[in-house]
């Protein structure tokens, strides 16, 4: 069983420096230039939306070989192949060695991904700790607590844990949790949500016991990072919650599915570290009535850099001209807003 954490290790600042070289990580071999000799091709089927830019992946023998060396690196073999093809694509051009690409590449990964995981429990033990527990409410919320602090962005609530799981609950159910009325005419009626989709979930999910939602409403999670996602299916099975978690890289493709509830936690920023224009391009394209969408207030070290200003400033940018009413969620240390389409969707059938 895996012990209740009372506190977590202090993880990396959130702007990484140059990174050592990792234990266990093959050595970089010098190679040919990084810069593009290939013609673009497109690395999925979806359609751009005008003036966002997307990410075309150049697929050659360098780009490969960069892909290759990352993923096989023992810190980094858990991401999304998708997403370090996306990563190298964008920064390996940036310089002419190949040892300096496979650097400069998990350099970003790690701001993005691995940053947030210092105190990750072991997945099989998280999951199989999971499984035996099954059907025994009270056990999963103490273990659903305890893995929470493995994750930075699940760990820096867990302080204010009563006070930030009834607003997430309103707002996901339909109500504002906010001060202001969330569409003209003041607020929605409350509702429960069909399905839920969590993207770059992270722990989130472990959540779902104060959420207040029915065994029935299907939440599906998407993440880059296959450990979490195993916890996350682990957690979703043993508490009967129908859904399930997958391996995605949601800032390289479109998101088609329809849900009533979209949950960006916490994630824009890190989206918009590796491509700026990824977030509102994602906004455009969601098939939704409602988006939660937070930020974080202090860096990972737990300092206050003025980051609720920027953030609010840059979630203002964000959503100019979009077709969202929106309203500031009532969340401490975290900012968050309430996002309700104006020309409603139709919802998702039970």
């Amino acid at each position: 069983m895996i012990p209740i954490r009372r506190g977590m290790r202090r993880p990396a600042p959130r702007s990484a420096g140059s990174p050592a070289r990792n234990a266990g990580d093959t050595p970089t071999q010098p190679g040919p230039s990084l810069r593009p000799t290939a013609t673009p091709s497109r690395h999925d089927d979806t359609t751009p939306t005008e003036g966002i830019p997307v990410v075309q992946v150049v697929r050659n023998d360098a780009h490969d070989r960069v892909v290759t060396e990352v993923l096989a690196a023992r810190h980094f073999r858990h991401l999304s192949p998708d997403l370090v093809s996306r990563v190298t694509t964008i920064e390996a051009p940036k310089v002419r060695r190949h040892d300096e690409a496979v650097a400069r590449v998990k350099r970003k990964l790690h701001q993005i991904a691995n940053a947030y995981t210092p105190a990750l429990h072991a997945p099989r033990d998280a999951a199989e700790a999971l499984r035996a527990a099954a059907g025994d409410e009270d056990a999963l919320r103490t273990l659903a607590i305890s893995l929470m602090y493995g994750h930075a962005s699940t760990a820096e609530r867990l302080p204010v844990h009563d006070l930030i799981a009834p607003r997430l609950r309103e707002a996901i159910h339909g109500a504002s949790g906010s001060d202001e009325s969330i569409a003209q005419g003041g607020r929605v009626k409350a509702e429960t949500p069909a399905r839920i989709l969590d993207l770059a979930c992270g722990l989130n999910p472990l959540m779902i016991p104060w959420l207040g939602l029915p065994r029935t409403c299907r939440y599906d999670a998407y993440d880059v990072d296959s450990r979490l996602v195993s916890i996350v299916q682990a957690f979703l099975e043993a508490w009967g919650q129908a859904g399930s978690a997958t391996v995605r890289d949601i800032g390289g493709q479109d998101t088609a599915e329809t849900a009533d509830v979209v949950l960006l936690l916490k994630a824009v920023p890190c989206l918009e570290q590796v491509r700026v224009g990824t977030s509102r391009r994602l906004l455009e394209t969601l098939n939704a009535n409602r988006v939660i969408v937070t930020y974080p207030v202090q860096s990972l070290g737990g300092t206050d850099r003025g980051m609720r200003a920027t953030y609010r400033q840059a979630f203002d940018n964000l959503v100019a001209g979009l077709p969202w009413h929106v309203a500031e969620l009532r969340l401490p240390d975290e900012l968050g807003y309430l996002l309700t389409r104006k020309a409603p969707l139709a919802p998702v059938a039970q």
